[in-house]
């Protein structure tokens, strides 16, 4: 210890030993628990400012301006800087010293930039991760979108009955794949989807079609087309015929002639039979003279409230919609009437028969055992039992037998 005019300055020496941590090590310091209450410790390092040498003292003995401040800049670095929410001690010399790359992006990067000087004491800041998205949902969209309001569909105020779509039809779904549907004008289509039937009656009652694995029939005013083959497949033979004015004229598509059966008997004719075996027959029936479209929604929802139904015992179920009886029975069998009892519909999802009854046709087909086709108009008929084909007209028939060959009876 020196004194010299009252000042008194004092110099303290520390040995520190070599350390292999992060950051100094004091010697001899005991060992003790970290405690996160506790406040802060900011250590005290001593003065290092240079003693102010006596008058007598020899002036070589002097420090050097130059490295007292590399002293300075020295002592400065090897400051303590606290880090972390816990306030841990580190060097600054050594925290300075750490690369601001992680080892990853340091292994990845094949030349990385030149970071700027970090201040002493502040932490490295680490690339955080985006917080997962949730997923989203893509829904498809049709191409073609339809402009303006989509119309909502009618439902019924009970559980079963009749409801109307957006084109302006009242469709009734029954039991056994059964569909019926039924226009404002009073139209009337019925499909049968387990036996491939189709049945259609227009407003008017003029015209109707029935589409059936055993043949198509499609009657217009005084005409009916036919056409005729086996369901079974146990021939592969197509048969035509025509109810018309004159009488009925029929062919077969290995036969190049076609034959006439009128009150004179039967004979050879230059009449064309052209019947389209493309055309949807039951569809231009049903749309045949009316009006439908999303105008007519609030008649139609009208109709559908205005419609009653009822349950029977033996599991029976019959609706009124728009002028029309509607039955199913337990078996499946269907049965549509009109109010003037002049139009009926029979089909059955079991066996395939089908029924068709207008003032102006009657005809019946099947595909049980007595698998079946036929058609009356006033006196004509025709019969096909999958493989003869016969006519009768004014007491006259002819036909094609099981061979396609012509027979006259």
């Amino acid at each position: 210890m020196a004194s010299q005019n009252g000042i008194t300055a004092s110099t303290t020496t520390v040995a520190v030993q070599p350390t292999t941590g992060d950051g100094p090590t004091e010697p001899h310091r005991i060992k003790s628990k970290f405690n996160p209450s506790a406040k802060p410790f900011i250590m005290q390092r001593a003065s290092k400012q240079p003693v102010k040498p006596s008058s007598g003292a020899p002036s070589a003995k002097l420090p050097n301006r130059a490295a007292n401040d590399a002293q300075q800049d020295q002592d400065r670095e090897d400051g303590i800087a606290y880090i972390g929410p816990t306030r841990l001690p580190v060097s600054t010399r050594v925290w300075n010293a750490i690369s601001s790359y992680s080892l990853d992006e340091i292994g990845t990067t094949a030349c990385c930039p030149s970071a700027p000087t970090r201040p002493a004491g502040m932490p490295v800041a680490r690339k955080q991760q985006p917080p997962p998205q949730p997923a989203v949902v893509y829904q498809l969209r049709p191409v073609c979108q339809v402009a303006g309001p989509t119309p909502q569909l009618l439902m019924p105020s009970h559980p079963f009955g009749p409801t109307v779509l957006p084109n302006g039809i009242i469709q009734l779904q029954l039991r056994d794949s059964v569909v019926v549907d039924l226009t404002l004008d009073g139209s009337i289509r019925v499909y049968n989807g387990r036996q491939n039937i189709a049945i259609a009656i227009s407003s008017n009652g003029i015209a109707a079609a029935m589409n059936h694995p055993n043949g198509i029939i499609f009657q217009h005013g005084p005409r009916v087309d036919i056409m005729a083959y086996d369901a079974k497949r146990q021939n592969s033979y197509i048969r035509f015929a025509k109810m018309w004015s004159k009488g009925i004229s029929l062919t077969s598509d290995g036969c190049a002639l076609i034959y006439l059966v009128d009150s004179a008997g039967t004979r050879t004719t230059s009449d064309m039979l052209n019947m389209d075996l493309d055309t949807d027959y039951v569809q231009q029936v049903f749309y045949n003279g009316i009006v439908c479209g999303t105008q007519q929604l609030a008649a139609l929802g009208q109709v559908c409230q205005s419609s009653s139904f009822q349950l029977g015992d033996d599991s029976s179920i019959q609706y009124h919609v728009n002028g029309f009886r509607i039955s199913q029975s337990g078996d499946g069998l269907v049965k549509i009437y009109r109010s003037n009892n002049r139009c009926t519909i029979r089909t059955s999802p079991l066996n395939g028969c089908a029924t068709l009854t207008t003032p102006l046709l009657h005809c019946t087909a099947s595909l049980g055992a007595t698998s079946h086709l036929f058609v009356r108009r006033e006196e004509r008929r025709m019969h096909f039992d999958g493989a003869t084909f016969i006519v009768r007209n004014a007491g006259h028939s002819a036909g094609f037998d099981e061979h396609n060959q012509l027979r006259v009876y």
